[in-house]
């Protein structure tokens, strides 16, 4: 995905969430990814995800995750949870973390992680826009059940109630 896509992915997606209307939610939909290039190579990173709230701080989430880095790209489906430490309104600035496992249906050049189990760790903030949208920033931990090292990756995106 060029950086021009995924720039135009997370506009248009924030326009549609910053135009729903606010009234108290119990889903989430959440789009979150990075992008960088290096001496003409790219990577990326495009995570969808929606949750259900089991409480007013707690959600599972299932997850469609694509990464395409500077030697393969897969794609992940996996299913976690997300906790904010307390409710947030507009103006919050909330800390959260999540857990998930995925497993790794496709990839390609080091096929070694095709149909791999995925484990991630994540944490950040949520800065709420508004009482349902809320704009975010994450460091995930990954790793395989095949030996792999964990990798770190940052990201940036944006959640909606509803």
């Amino acid at each position: 995905m060029s950086a021009k896509k995924f720039i135009l992915v997370m506009v248009v997606s924030l326009g549609i969430a910053a135009s729903a209307f606010a009234a108290p939610k119990n889903r989430e939909l959440a789009l979150d990814g990075n992008f960088m290039a290096s001496d003409g190579s790219s990577a990326s990173l495009l995570n969808a995800s929606i949750g259900q709230f089991v409480t007013p701080q707690f959600a599972v989430v299932t997850s469609l995750m694509t990464q395409r880095n500077f030697v393969y790209s897969a794609t992940t489906i996996g299913i976690g949870g997300k906790f904010l430490f307390f409710d947030g309104f507009k103006g919050d600035l909330v800390p959260f973390v999540g857990a998930g496992i995925g497993l790794r249906l496709t990839a390609t050049a080091t096929d070694s992680n095709h149909g791999a189990t995925q484990y991630e760790a994540n944490g950040g903030v949520a800065y709420f826009l508004s009482d349902n949208t809320t704009i975010d920033a994450k460091a995930r931990l990954l790793t395989f059940n095949d030996s792999s090292p964990v990798v770190t990756i940052i990201s940036f995106g944006f959640s909606q109630r509803f």
